[in-house]
């Protein structure tokens, strides 16, 4: 991810950079203030041809000459992003202008930038380059902060995949990763519904036009406005999808393959599940609906100390288990 900043929004802003992985090359751009060529060469050297001038070009060409001679890019490092520690963006604002000897620009696919925009200009400018952007209320950006000084590495790259319809990253359990559906994800997802057993106690998906059509309706409302939904789970050793799990609001809800069933991985997605809910909402308490007849399932429930609350869902004939998740410890 390269984010785009100018003076105005630099000396407000702040946000995370990776030790290992950002501060070593930035170093190396830093020793070559007086070589800056050797750096642009280097980087047509890692970056494919057709993208070497296509943003530059489009940058110098929609913005005012006042503000492009202002204008500064940082290059944080893409992965461990829970591992940033906190710098100014004002320092390195200053170190890229260094380096950049001569308004040197590195170019770079829109869909890889966000733009910390200080002004309603910029942010139209960004749309017209399909360039994600974030900014203070008054920038009129759809991803808006009360004070730049909020802004950290991990919000700035969710919104940058929202914009660019990128799934987010939720969480990893010691045997899976977590994550939000794309749409490529839907071969997979009837798939995984076609095993046996796996609509027993779930509604099955719809035909697929249908499906894409309420998938894409979800991304854009319940993941897009919530930040919260029902995710896909993957098998962290091979990638493979084995699952859903996630919140509808403050219902709990999850499946897992049959073959990987009686082996602890719902205990331990619903136990990510669970404690998400307590450190990123507002739910005082988190329930679910289960089919008395889903034994596993009660069991489970139990386990993970919800009890059955005495009232009944008549529509699908379910019990309703709730948990208190204020007043528990992490699990």
């Amino acid at each position: 991810m390269i984010i785009i900043i100018d003076e105005a929004s630099a000396k407000l802003a702040s946000f995370y950079y990776h030790d290992d992985s950002f501060k070593p090359q930035w170093k190396r751009a830093v020793e070559m203030t007086s070589a800056s060529q050797e750096l642009y060469d280097e980087l047509q050297e890692k970056l494919p041809d057709e993208q070497q001038y296509e943003l530059q070009e489009k940058l110098q060409e929609k913005l005012p000459d006042e503000l492009w001679g202002k204008l500064y890019v940082a290059l944080p490092a893409d992965e461990l992003i829970n591992d940033f520690k906190k710098t100014t963006i004002q320092e390195h604002a200053d170190n890229t202008a260094k380096a950049n000897t001569g308004n040197l620009r590195i170019p770079k696919a829109p869909a890889d930038c966000i733009w910390i925009v200080s002004n309603r200009q910029q942010k139209q400018i960004a749309d017209s380059l399909s360039i994600a952007s974030v900014g203070e209320p008054q920038c009129g950006t759809r991803y808006a902060v009360e004070s730049l000084a909020e802004l950290d590495i991990e919000y700035l790259e969710r919104v940058r995949r929202r914009y660019n319809h990128i799934p987010w990253d939720i969480g990893e359990t010691d045997r899976c990763l977590i994550r939000e559906l794309s749409l490529s994800d839907l071969p997979a997802l009837y798939e995984l519904y076609d095993k046996p057993d796996m609509t027993d106690f779930v509604e099955p998906l719809y035909d697929y036009e249908t499906e894409l059509e309420y998938q894409k309706a979800y991304i854009e409302n319940m993941y897009g406005f919530y930040e919260y939904g029902m995710w896909l789970v993957f098998l962290k050793e091979t990638g493979k999808l084995i699952g859903r799990a996630g919140l509808e609001h403050n219902e709990m809800g999850y499946m897992i393959a049959p073959e990987l069933w009686n082996q602890g991985y719902a205990t331990e997605v619903c136990r990510f599940i669970i404690d998400y809910a307590r450190e990123n909402t507002d739910f005082e308490e988190l329930y679910c609906r289960i089919d008395e007849k889903n034994t596993a399932s009660v069991r489970l429930a139990k386990k993970l100390g919800f009890t059955n609350s005495g009232h009944v869902d008549e529509d699908i004939h379910a019990s309703i288990y709730r948990k208190n998740i204020k007043n528990n410890e992490k699990h």
